[in-house]
């Protein structure tokens, strides 16, 4: 059997092959002839076997190489630009804004593999299924962009984001659900009482965003709220909302509160591990302040004003410290104004709290 290797055709001849290169020079063959240990293979041999290597290739393998001989002119103006913005979509970075650039270019790249489909190639697969692919991206650019739409608050809650969500990072988009979640703002006048103890509920998470307020039990004060601090940081933590409030607020002057409703609030960051801590490190920090306010008022009551019960008995059926009125002198009343930061002078002074005649139990 008989190959030539420059055209691919085999022909039986005896007990052996050959080979020959197009041009009939170099046989290779498996008779008596072929080129083996004991003959001499010439220069014209090798050179008739790999003249033209591409035929050679094409035998040994089986199966023809497409390969090109010529180039054809480069394609239109549409096609080049459509690769460049597909190019360009290759280098979006990560993010929600990565996300969008890379959208938008993939949109502009097909629109031009469509509009090259439709005047160029003259092709209408080509255009149908490019022009599919540009309403695809449309959608998802629409979707990006209003995902992305600038977020504005009124003056006094962009403050509020401000001054304690923005630190803890805290996107604007993660905070309007929380403020979805608001109830009201609730206008207080002066010496309006908020919540009554044991009669209001706690069913509200309230947020002071203007003025001050009062905070007593049993008729004595024990701390003032202030702007950006909450009216019932401690009954987050363990209270249901059908308990009452055990302490009184009241308006020391004009203000201006946030109230949230505290059962929507909590269902709605409960899938949300980022906004439960900071929420928890928010009211948590904001309870640690009314605890050293306390502490202060106390401390400063005790040292001053007070005397200590003799016994454990006798605490348990009396206060256990009974501060005097002494007028205009220091005292628990004076403590509680260098709380208000005594920079205004009208400020509301707790000589107006409705207090016994003589003593007022701490």
């Amino acid at each position: 059997m008989t190959q030539h290797f420059a055209t691919g055709d085999y022909n039986a001849s005896g007990d052996g092959y050959s080979a020959a290169a197009t041009g009939g020079s170099g046989v290779m063959s498996s008779g008596p002839d072929s080129v083996g240990p004991g003959n001499d293979v010439t220069a014209e041999d090798l050179a008739g076997i790999f003249a033209n290597r591409t035929p050679f290739l094409t035998a040994v393998l089986g199966a023809g190489i497409p390969y090109c001989t010529q180039w054809t002119q480069v394609n239109h103006v549409y096609f080049q630009l459509a690769n460049t913005f597909f190019f360009l979509s290759y280098l979006a970075p990560n993010g929600l804004y990565g996300i969008l650039y890379l959208r938008c270019t993939l949109l502009v790249g097909c629109a031009f593999f469509a509009l090259w489909g439709w005047t160029v190639l003259c092709s209408f697969d080509a255009f149908l299924w490019n022009a599919n692919f540009v309403a695809i991206n449309f959608i998802h650019v629409c979707v990006l962009l209003y995902r992305l739409r600038p977020i504005k608050f009124t003056r006094e809650v962009e403050e509020v984001y401000q001054a304690l969500f923005r630190p803890l990072k805290v996107t604007r988009h993660q905070f309007k659900k929380v403020l979805d979640c608001m109830k009201m703002i609730r206008q207080l006048k002066y010496q309006e009482v908020y919540a009554q103890e044991k009669v209001t509920k706690v069913d509200s998470l309230s947020l002071v965003l203007s003025g001050k307020l009062v905070v007593s039990q049993n008729g004595r004060a024990l701390h003032i709220v202030f702007p950006h601090q909450f009216l019932d940081s401690p009954e987050w933590f363990g209270v249901s909302t059908d308990e009452y409030f055990q302490v009184s607020v009241t308006a020391m002057e004009e203000s201006r509160i946030l109230l949230w409703h505290r059962d929507k609030l909590k269902l709605s960051i409960i899938t949300d591990q980022f906004l439960q801590a900071v929420f928890d490190h928010i009211l948590g920090r904001d309870v640690v302040k009314k605890l050293m306010q306390v502490s202060e008022t106390m401390t400063a009551a005790n040292s001053q004003n007070g005397h200590l019960a003799n016994g454990l008995d006798d605490a348990e059926d009396k206060p256990m410290l009974i501060v005097k009125k002494s007028g205009d002198g220091p005292g628990i009343t004076a403590l509680i104004n260098r709380q208000l930061q005594a920079n205004d002078p009208n400020a509301w002074r707790l000589g107006r709290i409705e207090e016994t005649d003589h003593e007022t139990p701490v």
